[in-house]
């Protein structure tokens, strides 16, 4: 028997293998046993939620960047908008050009 602390959602977030106050007795698989997060309670029994485990391991992968990771990334993505803002101000330098220079 293990006991656990649920969230608000029902997910456990702490395990014990003694009684604690607010932590409720279970059920448990060995291989579930200390999963966080993504482990629910069925019937008395720790259950693995697949579809939440794999939200929990995409969340953790995107934000286990690196801070040099973060800052190229974000380099890339503002590089990127001023190329765009640059084609912006050409396209509307061409109009104008072909307007004789008057904007009315």
């Amino acid at each position: 028997m293990y006991y656990v602390l649920l969230d608000a959602e029902g997910y456990i977030v702490a395990w014990s293998l003694s009684e604690q106050q607010g932590f409720q007795e279970i059920e448990a698989k060995a291989e579930d046993v200390n999963k966080l997060d993504f482990v629910r309670i069925v019937d008395g029994k720790a259950q693995v939620d697949e579809e939440r485990r794999q939200q929990v391991i995409k969340a953790f992968e995107e934000s286990s960047l690196t801070d040099v990771e973060k800052l190229t990334q974000e380099n890339e993505l503002l590089k990127a908008q001023g190329i765009e803002l640059r084609d912006s101000i050409l396209d509307l330098a061409i109009i104008i050009d072909s307007l004789g220079g008057e904007l009315e």
